[in-house]
């Protein structure tokens, strides 16, 4: 149960921070709250790599063996999991568009676009900001409940500000302003890490450097934006 918790914060906190930079949707005011939780991260994975706190030090937890009972190594369970995972990513996307429909969800649009004018109308922005912020860290929490299981390791290097910035340029690839476009994004930027970590490990980050810096001059919108908008699902 203490290793199921660790390994659920240690994804909440690499991604909720990258997260919570979108959930406050203001350009121009985010940076402060951005640069605490990357802050905050960084300072817990310094913390975690030390063998006195009980977390594992650099190797962090290994050699999970059984969840619920259920034989991780064996086919069943790593099918469960599978789904559960699809399961997981549907029921999100769902939430999240029936949030953005909803009355909640113009509020938070009006509050990226014009923040001001939206407190001047009498809304509580911070409150908003807030819900935004908890709701992401709870999909982070699921997100790593569900990855640990199948990949068998969790250590500190998971706190490194790489990992949030690798959830924006998701977002930046598929498309921002979009549901399925960060989707499509986080699969492809994922298979793009998989490749070159596997094949050309030193030149994963000058290639991730690459992409983000190529989407913003020749897809502002992502990939999302080749798709015509009367035909786009957002």
């Amino acid at each position: 149960a203490d290793r199921l918790h660790v390994m659920t914060y240690d994804y909440t906190g690499s991604w909720a921070s990258a997260s919570g930079h979108h959930s406050a949707l203001h350009p121009d005011g985010c940076s402060t709250p951005f640069s605490m939780t990357q802050a905050l991260s960084y300072a817990l994975m310094l913390a975690f790599f030390r063998n006195d706190m009980g977390f594992g030090g650099n190797n962090g937890f290994t050699d999970f063996k059984e969840l619920l009972g259920f034989d991780l190594q064996s086919d069943g369970t790593r099918s469960a999991l599978l789904v559960s995972t699809v399961v997981a990513l549907a029921v999100t996307v769902g939430a999240c568009r029936l949030i953005v429909a909803s009355r909640a969800g113009r509020v938070i649009r009006s509050i990226r676009d014009a923040e001001s004018r939206t407190r001047f109308l009498g809304y509580r922005v911070e409150s908003y900001k807030l819900w935004l912020f908890v709701f992401s860290a709870v999909l982070a929490g699921v997100a790593g409940a569900l990855y640990v299981p199948q990949v068998g390791i969790i250590n500190p290097s998971e706190f490194e500000p790489i990992n949030s910035i690798e959830v924006v340029i998701w977002v930046a690839v598929g498309g921002r302003g979009t549901l399925y476009g960060a989707v499509a994004g986080a699969v492809l930027v994922n298979y793009a890490k998989t490749y070159f970590t596997g094949a050309l490990p030193e030149f994963w980050l000058y290639a991730l450097g690459a992409i983000f810096v190529g989407v913003t001059l020749f897809l502002p919108r992502g990939l999302a934006g080749l798709v015509p908008a009367g035909s786009r699902v957002e």
